[in-house]
């Protein structure tokens, strides 16, 4: 059996992305973009984290790393209810992640969003992934390729392979 990494990205917010990506040997094997609403958030991340991502489910992972955005206070719509769910849910979120073995970093937007560009994305998942109002598992899904790299879980999508 073929050694495989975990990478999640979490977009936590009123609305919350979540993005799973399995690595074998620096290569996608699977991935899995989600978008919840706030209340649920904990909830669906624990279940696919139990049904998929344990040493009993499908598949035993090696590394598990995940990146969390963090609350920025400067950022737009975070005065208010929706700037408190987004700071209960980054410690909510993190901590379930954590009770699943993940190394978890928080990083701002700022810091991810400027490498992981939509030609990152694209090249992880295909353009026909990107469609619909999921604006923030595309948000979940930068923070998860930014943070597997960063993990060296995979080279630089963008990066040119040479074969030798």
């Amino acid at each position: 059996m073929t050694a495989v990494d975990s990478a999640i990205g979490v977009d936590p917010g009123p609305r919350t992305g979540l993005c799973f990506i399995d690595y074998a040997g620096g290569q996608v094997v699977g991935h899995t973009l989600l978008q919840v609403d706030w209340r649920s958030a904990r909830h669906v991340l624990g279940a696919v984290l139990a049904n998929y991502y344990t040493e009993t489910g499908p598949a035993g992972f090696m590394r598990r790393v995940a990146s969390v955005e963090a609350w920025t206070e400067a950022r737009s719509g975070s005065a208010g209810k929706p700037g408190t769910v987004t700071r209960q849910l980054v410690v909510e979120l993190t901590e379930e992640l954590q009770l699943f073995g993940y190394q978890v970093t928080i990083r701002k937007a700022a810091d991810v969003k400027p490498w992981a560009s939509d030609r990152r994305l694209e090249k992880v998942f295909g353009k026909e992934s990107f469609h619909g109002d999921m604006n923030h598992a595309f948000d979940a899904a930068r923070h998860c390729i930014y943070g597997a790299r960063q993990a060296e879980l995979c080279p630089d999508p963008l990066a040119r392979r040479t074969v030798g």
